[in-house]
Formats: C-alpha cells, sequence, structure tokens
C-alpha cells in the first residue's frame, strides 16, 4: 500500500469516527456532571441553556434557591440555606434536588407562560414601598420566547408561597414553578466553603 493510500483510509476512518460521534451527541447530548463534596452523587445537569429557569434570592435570610428546566424534562433545584453569617457550627449548606417532567408537561409549563402575557413584562420591577428582600428572576429560552424578568422587594404573606402584589403572570409562574420544585427528590447535600 502506498503512503497516499494509508493517508486516505486514515482520513477516512477519521471522517467516520467523527461523524458518528456526532450523531451520538445529536441523540444524546453532552451533560455537565456536578459531584457535591461528601456525597457519593454524581448530578448530571444538561449541556445548554435551560428552557425555564427561576432564582430567587433572600438576602436577609442568606438564602438562595435555584431551580432549572432542559429540554429533556429534566429539573434540577439547587437549594443554598445560611448563605448571610455561617459559622462552623452552622454552615452554609447547599442540597441538590432532581426531577423529571413528561414532554407534555413541559410544552404545558412553556405554553403557559407564553400565552399569559410574560412576553409583555418589562425586565425589571421593584415594589420600593416594601420592606421585602426578596430578588426573583424568572426566565424563559424557548423556540417561541426568549426573555428574563426581574421583580425585587415584594412581600409574601403566605409564608413563601405566593407573591399576589408582583405583576401578572410572575406570581401564577411562581406558584407553577414551585410545584415542580416541591416535587423533586433530594439527591446530595454539601457543605459550602
Amino acid at each position: 500500500m502506498t503512503n497516499k493510500m494509508k493517508l486516505l483510509i486514515g482520513l477516512l476512518v477519521v471522517g467516520v469516527v467523527l461523524l458518528g460521534g456526532g450523531i451520538v451527541f445529536l441523540f444524546h447530548p453532552p451533560m455537565h456532571l456536578v459531584k457535591a463534596s461528601g456525597s457519593p452523587q454524581t448530578i448530571y445537569i444538561p449541556a445548554g441553556p435551560p428552557v425555564v429557569a427561576e432564582e430567587l434570592l433572600y438576602m436577609m435570610r442568606g438564602e438562595k434557591d435555584t431551580l432549572s428546566i432542559y429540554a429533556d424534562g429534566s429539573v434540577i433545584f439547587m437549594g443554598e440555606k445560611g448563605l448571610r453569617i455561617p459559622t462552623p457550627d452552622h454552615p452554609a449548606i447547599r442540597t441538590w434536588q432532581i426531577g423529571k417532567l413528561t414532554a407534555e408537561e413541559l410544552k404545558s409549563l412553556v405554553d403557559f407562560i407564553d400565552n399569559s402575557g410574560f412576553k409583555e413584562l418589562k425586565e425589571s420591577y421593584s415594589d420600593a414601598g416594601s420592606m421585602g428582600d426578596g430578588i426573583f428572576k424568572f426566565s424563559i429560552n424557548s423556540t417561541g420566547i426568549q426573555k428574563t424578568v426581574t421583580a425585587d422587594g415584594y412581600t409574601t404573606p403566605d409564608h413563601d408561597e405566593t407573591y399576589p402584589d408582583m405583576p401578572y403572570p410572575l406570581n401564577e409562574i411562581y406558584t407553577k414553578l414551585r410545584v415542580i420544585a416541591l416535587s423533586t427528590k433530594e439527591v446530595a447535600r454539601e457543605n459550602i466553603r
């Protein structure tokens, strides 16, 4: 065999391997792996941005919750507590919870947000007359809509269950996402350093 023939065969093999790998990633997209310290559990996070995301920050309580819902229906809920004044006896803690939505459940959620008037909202809202310390950030990254809206300063009279003073439909979206977050199962817990 000539060197030219060996080179062509080698290039052909490399091309087939690359094409095959591309097809595998098309049907099984890469995922990020997160290993919680002190836990045997590995959390698989799909690559790419979530379709729906919510971030809740309570500054005075030192708490932060992040909910991400991905195109394959994967739900990742990360809760952090004790962020304000952690001590060795009461360290800041991060919990990881996971869940799964069916394709129909995800489509229903995206359709609700898409048809709720969320697109027409401004990018930020603030309740200056309130003593609320919460910052609420809602994002959607779907075919029909890509938008993030932040609301801060709103108080909740219902023990964190609803935020009725926020502009419509933010409270309704919050309520739907809270139900999803509460349906997740804890898989790991770690101290935040």
